[in-house]
C-alpha cells in the first residue's frame, strides 16, 4: 500500500505539489474569516431556507442541494468547509478525466492549477453563494457525458436533468443545453457506428431531461405565484442590458415603455452600470406614469424587447465588449462594472448590510459572530493582488487551442477528442457569453476556471497526439 502510494506521488508529483498548495491556501482562508463570508445574495438564500419560495431573484437550487442539507447537520462554517472540499474535488475530477483521455501528467496538472490556486476561486468557495455548486454541476455534466465514451439516451437524459439543475442554481446556465446537445449528437463523429437515429435520439433525450427539469420547476413557481417562471429576475436582467443603450428620443414608445425608459444620456448610463438598472432604477420611476393595466415588470419586458428589435447592434456590441473583458491579462474594471473589491479578500470582515443584521443571521445559523485574523487575511489579500489569479489571456489561449483541435489541426482529426473539446469548451464559452449578456462581473468568469483549461489541455492532447502504450490504449507515461 505504501509503495503504491509513493509510486503514485512520484508519477503525479506536480499535481501533488499544486494540491498541497491548494489545501494550505484553503486552510489560511478558514483561519482568516470565521465562520464564512456573507454577500448580498447570502442573506436571500438564508432567509428562504425552509420556505423555498421560487419567486425571489435567485432560484432555489442552492438552498435545496447544498446549503439546506449541510445546515441540517452543521453550521455556516461547515458549509464553507464543504465548499472548499468541493473545490478540491473539482481539480481532482478534472485531472482524472484528463488522464482518462491520454493527457500528459504535467499538462493535466497545469490545467487544474487555476481551480486549486486562484484567489478569486478561493474567495467564492468561502462565500455563502451558489457559484461553487454551479461549477460542480457543470463539471459533473462533462464527466457524465464523456467518461464512458459516446453517451446513449439514458446518460444523455441524466445529463439533461443535471443541466436543468444547474439553471436552478444559477439562471445563467439556461443556454448550456445547446453545446451539450450538439456534443451528444456529434460525440461519435460524422459517421457514427451506432447510427444517426440513435445519436439524434440521445440528443433529444438530453433536451427532454433539460426541459423536464425546468418545466417541473416552472410548475412549482406557478403553484406559488400563479404564473410559470424560473425566477423573479429574468425581466430586470434583460431590461438592465437594453436600458444601457435605449434611444428613448428616437424610438416610438408606448406610454408604459416611455415611463421606464431612462432619461439620463447613454454615456452617463454606462458610468452608472447595468447593476443599477437591474436593482435600483425602479426607484426613479413614477408609478403614476404607468397605465393602470400595466405593471412595472411588464413595462420593463416591453421596452427591453422593443430595444432588442430596434437597436440589435448596440445591444450585442455591448455584450461582445463585456465578453472580451474576461480575457484581459489583468483584473481591470470599466465604468459601471460591478466593483472588483467584492470578490477580493479584505483585511476586515466585509459587510454588505448593517452589522447587526449580519450578526443576527450568524447567531441564528452559527451560534456566534464573525471574526477576522488580520495576518491571515493580509496574506490572502497580498497574494491575490500580487498576481495570485489566472490571467484572462491564459483562458483565451485555452479557448484558441480548443477551437484549433475542433477544426482538426495537427493530429486532432484522428484523436477522437474533438467532440470532448467541443463539450467542455462549448459549455465554458456559452456560460461566459450568457453572463456577459446579462452583466459583466469578474465573479461570473469563474466557471471558465474549470472548463476552459480542461478544454485547452484536451485540445493540446488532440493536436499533439495522445500517448499510446504497447496495448494500444491511451497512457501518460
Amino acid at each position: 500500500m505504501t509503495t503504491r502510494l509513493l509510486r503514485a506521488v512520484r508519477q503525479h508529483w506536480l499535481l501533488v505539489l499544486f494540491l498541497f498548495a491548494g489545501v494550505l491556501l484553503r486552510i489560511v482562508v478558514e483561519i482568516a474569516y470565521q465562520p464564512a463570508l456573507l454577500y448580498i445574495d447570502s442573506f436571500r438564500y438564508l432567509k428562504d431556507l425552509g420556505v423555498f419560495f421560487p419567486g425571489n431573484i435567485n432560484p432555489i437550487g442552492y438552498e435545496v442541494l447544498l446549503l439546506g442539507p449541510v445546515l441540517l447537520v452543521g453550521d455556516l462554517g461547515l458549509v464553507a468547509i464543504v465548499q472548499h472540499l468541493l473545490g478540491l474535488g473539482l481539480a481532482l475530477s478534472s485531472y482524472a478525466l484528463l488522464m482518462r483521455f491520454g493527457c500528459r501528467r504535467w499538462l493535466a496538472a497545469l490545467a487544474v492549477a487555476p481551480v486549486l490556486l486562484d484567489a478569486y476561486q478561493l474567495q467564492i468557495e468561502h462565500l455563502i453563494m451558489s457559484d461553487l455548486l454551479f461549477q460542480v454541476l457543470l463539471l459533473l455534466v462533462v464527466l457524465l457525458l464523456t467518461w464512458w465514451g459516446t453517451p446513449g439516451p439514458r446518460l444523455a437524459l441524466l445529463g439533461g436533468l443535471l443541466l436543468g439543475g444547474s439553471v436552478l442554481v444559477r439562471l445563467v446556465g439556461l443556454t448550456l443545453v445547446v453545446p451539450a446537445a450538439v456534443f451528444v449528437l456529434l460525440a461519435a463523429g460524422l459517421r457514427p457506428r451506432d447510427g444517426w437515429k440513435r445519436r439524434l435520439g440521445s440528443a433529444l433525450a438530453l433536451v427532454a431531461g433539460f426541459v423536464l427539469m425546468l418545466s417541473t420547476y416552472a410548475g412549482y413557481h406557478m403553484y406559488w405565484t400563479g404564473y410559470p417562471a424560473l425566477g423573479g429576475s429574468t425581466g430586470s436582467v434583460v431590461f438592465g442590458r437594453t436600458a444601457m443603450v435605449a434611444d428613448c428620443e428616437r424610438l416610438e414608445l408606448t406610454p408604459a415603455q416611455r415611463a421606464v425608459c431612462p432619461e439620463a444620456p447613454v454615456a452617463e448610463r454606462k458610468r452608472t452600470g447595468i447593476d443599477y438598472y437591474i436593482h435600483f432604477f425602479h426607484n426613479e420611476v413614477d408609478a403614476a406614469e404607468l397605465p393602470e393595466e400595466v405593471s412595472y415588470s411588464e413595462a420593463q419586458h416591453s421596452l427591453a424587447f422593443k430595444v432588442l428589435r430596434s437597436q440589435p447592434f448596440e445591444v450585442f456590441g455591448g455584450i461582445a465588449e463585456d465578453f472580451a473583458k474576461g480575457f484581459a491579462p489583468m483584473r481591470t474594471l470599466s465604468p459601471g462594472d460591478v466593483p472588483l473589491a467584492r470578490w477580493q479578500f479584505q483585511t476586515e470582515y466585509p459587510l454588505y448590510t448593517d452589522e447587526w443584521v449580519t450578526r443576527d443571521w450568524l447567531e441564528y445559523y452559527d451560534q456566534g459572530s464573525y471574526s477576522v485574523n488580520e495576518r491571515a487575511a493580509g496574506f490572502l489579500r497580498a497574494y491575490q493582488l500580487g498576481g495570485g489569479y489566472t490571467p484572462g489571456t491564459v483562458l483565451g489561449l485555452a479557448l484558441v487551442l480548443t477551437v484549433a483541435a475542433m477544426l482538426g489541426v495537427g493530429r486532432a482529426r484522428r484523436s477522437g477528442l474533438r467532440a470532448v473539446c467541443l463539450l467542455s469548451g462549448g459549455l465554458g464559452t456559452a456560460v461566459l457569453f450568457t453572463a456577459a449578456a446579462m452583466e459583466f462581473s469578474w465573479r461570473y468568469q469563474l466557471p471558465a476556471l474549470v472548463l476552459l483549461p480542461l478544454a485547452g489541455a484536451l485540445g493540446i492532447t488532440a493536436i499533439t497526439g495522445r500517448r499510446i502504450d504497447t496495448k494500444g490504449s491511451a497512457t501518460n507515461r
